[in-house]
């Protein structure tokens, strides 16, 4: 009886292995985010492969529908896809695919119209024009869908044609006037989308100006959201010697073109490029620039305007890691991704294509990541080649150039949770959104839109504190600060009485140390030999208000010396220290703290270069200081640091996002006043004119970058001789 258990048990076990190693291979990619670091975050599946449209599927959709569509009215191979370029949904979910054919196949260039269900409703492939003369399409390459109309962009013959949702011929749109494209201009249409007012925007293969907005009738109304050229000081410079055709040539300088859009409910185009320079479309990402200069994707509105949300924390522009990813069959992918294609989804959802990785980026109306899928291959539900994207309802479908096929992928359970927490958000069924977004961190604790969500739930209840613990574990400053503005706010209403106090406390505190200083450095007025610590610490009060005379008698009454200087560049480096490490967290929202060693020599390595380059071009050009004195002089100059760093970084814990300005401009004093100090207290101890002393300290910045570059390079030189004389040894020991 047990052995016959143990081996029921057995079999089970199996069976359940066998059963998830086979739901695994359902899905052949993985989903994930970002965080905040860069480094990507696996999430379960918010879409999975669902079917795939073929040639052969339109065929056996057909072949079971013979008593509604006659079989032979198109032929065996008329279905056959041949060179599909886009495809487009409606809001009846049929499905529009563009395919361009070729010229020398029966039959090419078509629209092939399919029900929601993905069988074939109708093909569009000729026509009667306005003239009352047959005609046909020549290499299509996109189509648009509206409530009532189809429109097609017949890019070889350089035109929109529309039809009505039965593929009736309507009008025909053509080629703006000559005089509106720069000399030599092609008019190439690749993609076509119209508004509720009938306007038609198009983008055109060939041309670098922008989305080409037209009337029904052709006529041209304006170029929309040209594409910024940026060109770097060393680019203008050597443009000035170059010809007036290298200046033509140079494709550097043109603006990129755009390669697809689509529209909103709303008149806002969203168009994609795949022009820009992977390394600056990479720089901008790696900056989190929210600019949209080298954007491979824009939200414009009718003016033009790019006005895209993007608060997540990478700019929507694909992949992040594009230096580590490995695509499938550890084919090596690198470089900024390839954005081909826009779809705008349910809920707020949009979604944009890399062509170089076939993946899917999906972002929320904010610009934040909700889950990135998809890879190359032959399995179901890889693409070989990510042509396009469709939203279909819940649904999506990728459009695979290489095969002619579309895969249809189904929204998950997780997938419909992500959705039920936006529409209730966007709906402000704010207590039923935070359910949904629990429900998503017992999925995936890594999603951190439902931190967000729930956290402004309790913001809005008045949990202030909870709320900003929340915000916190999505670096999301702007919702932190309004939270503990709040909270603030609450607390001074409780403890009102406090205030007063506490600002009385501070203004007797900073009386008492001034009145202090200025008595101890009244006694040390009379000469001494040797001085106590003490007395030289507080002779810095006096130095940074009257520079003159303190650097005079620094030097001459000897009322500081080296034991005094060091301290106080100890100090200053225990300031930054602290400082690195005790900013409140709106400074400092992802946690990024230097070594110890680093904060060391971000203090101490530009004192001794400044020191030393000084030192050295003083004694060629007749400076009275020494080494010694310039170092104690340069040492007491630093004095405003501690004196503002070390209050400024306590006060960084009781400010919000508004107030961070005004911690930034007391810091910004305490430098300016240290390099005046700097600059007086070299003047006054080399007893050099104003006009010398700016010369010289001009030469002393580059002398110490000069001294910088030589240490480096001998540094370089002894890590050679090193190395060089390592492998000597480890060769003499391998022989013997």
């Amino acid at each position: 009886m047990k052995n016959k258990l143990a081996r029921i048990f057995f079999l089970t076990v199996c069976l359940l292995m066998i059963f998830s190693v086979s739901a695994a291979a359902i899905v052949p990619y993985t989903t994930y985010t970002y965080n905040v670091d860069g480094m990507q975050q696996n999430s379960p599946h918010a879409y999975v492969p669902q079917q795939v449209i073929s040639s052969a599927s339109i065929k056996q959709g057909l072949a079971n529908r013979v008593n509604e569509i006659a079989a032979d009215k198109y032929g065996e191979n008329f279905l056959d896809l041949q060179a599909i370029n886009d495809v487009c949904v409606d809001d009846l979910g049929h499905v529009y695919i563009v395919d361009s054919g070729s010229a020398s196949t029966a039959g090419s260039g078509r629209i092939i119209c399919l029900d929601e269900n993905y069988n074939l409703r109708l093909v569009i492939n000729e026509f009667v024009n306005d003239q009352g003369v047959p005609d046909s399409f020549s290499e299509p390459k996109g189509v648009f869908v509206t409530d009532t109309e189809i429109l097609v962009a017949d890019s070889q013959k350089a035109r929109i044609v529309i039809f009505d949702k039965v593929g009736n011929f309507k009008t025909i749109v053509p080629e703006p006037a000559s005089d509106v494209f720069p000399e030599a201009s092609v008019y190439t249409p690749i993609a076509v989308a119209t508004d509720a007012a009938g306007r038609i925007y198009v983008v055109s293969s060939t041309t670098n100006y922008g989305v080409i907005s037209l009337n029904r009738d052709g006529s041209f109304n304006g170029f929309i959201g040209p594409q910024k050229v940026t060109i770097d000081a060393w680019d203008y410079f050597w443009r000035m010697f170059q010809t007036a055709e290298q200046r033509r040539s140079n494709i550097q300088y043109v603006p990129t073109e755009y390669n697809n859009l689509t529209i909103d409910s709303d008149g806002f185009l969203y168009v994609t490029t795949s022009s820009i320079d992977a390394e600056q479309q990479q720089a901008a990402i790696t900056s989190r620039s929210t600019a949209d200069t080298y954007a491979p994707v824009k939200k414009l509105n009718p003016s033009g305007s790019d006005v895209m949300n993007r608060n997540g924390f990478f700019p929507p522009s694909g992949e992040v890691d594009v230096y580590t990813g490995v695509g499938n069959k550890d084919i090596t992918i690198t470089g900024a991704s390839t954005i081909v294609d826009v779809a705008l989804g349910p809920n707020g959802m949009w979604s944009i294509i890399d062509q170089k990785r076939s993946k899917v980026f999906t972002y929320d109306a904010n610009g934040v990541l909700l889950f990135a899928f998809g890879d190359m291959g032959d399995q179901v539900g890889n693409i070989q080649n990510l042509q396009a994207i469709a939203y279909q309802g819940s649904n999506i479908l990728l459009l695979d150039s290489t095969n002619n096929t579309i895969t249809v992928y189904k929204r998950t359970a997780y997938g419909d949770l992500i959705a039920s927490a936006l529409q209730n958000t966007e709906d402000q069924n704010y207590d039923a959104a935070v359910n949904y977004y629990t429900a998503i961190l017992q999925r995936n604790n890594n999603y951190d839109s439902a931190y967000v969500g729930i956290g402004q739930s309790l913001y809005r209840d008045g949990e202030y504190l909870q709320a900003m613990q929340y915000f916190k574990y999505a670096y999301d400053t702007e919702n932190y600060s309004e939270a503990y503005s709040a909270y603030r706010k609450e607390w001074v209403e409780k403890y009102v009485i406090l205030i007063p106090i506490i600002i009385v406390a501070v203004c007797v505190l900073i009386s008492w140390f001034f009145r202090h200083a200025k008595k101890v450095n009244k006694r040390g007025h009379v000469y001494k030999e040797k001085r106590s610590l003490g007395e030289e610490l507080w002779y810095a009060i006096h130095v940074i208000f009257h520079p003159f005379d303190g650097f005079w008698d620094i030097k001459h009454e000897k009322r500081g010396t080296v034991k005094g200087a060091t301290t106080i560049l100890a100090i200053t480096v225990a300031a930054f220290l602290y400082q690195s490490v005790g900013r409140g967290w709106l400074f400092n929202p992802y946690q990024n703290s230097a070594s110890y060693i680093m904060v060391f020599m971000s203090v101490a390595l530009p004192v001794a270069l400044w020191v030393l380059a000084n030192w050295c071009l003083t004694t060629l050009f007749d400076g009275e200081g020494t080494l010694k004195d310039v170092y104690i002089a340069t040492c007491y100059a630093l004095t405003p640091l501690p004196l503002f760093v070390i209050p400024m970084t306590i006060v960084s814990n009781f400010v919000s996002s508004d107030e961070i300005s005004l911690v930034s401009m007391f810091l910004t004093l305490a430098y300016v006043w240290t390099g005046f100090l700097i600059f007086f207290g070299m003047m006054t101890i080399h007893d050099y004119t104003l006009g010398k002393n700016i010369i010289i300290s001009v030469c002393t910045l580059l002398g110490a970058a000069i001294i910088m570059f030589i240490a480096m390079l001998f540094t370089g030189l002894i890590q050679k001789v090193f190395t060089f004389v390592y492998n000597i040894v480890v060769e003499i020991q391998f022989r013997m």
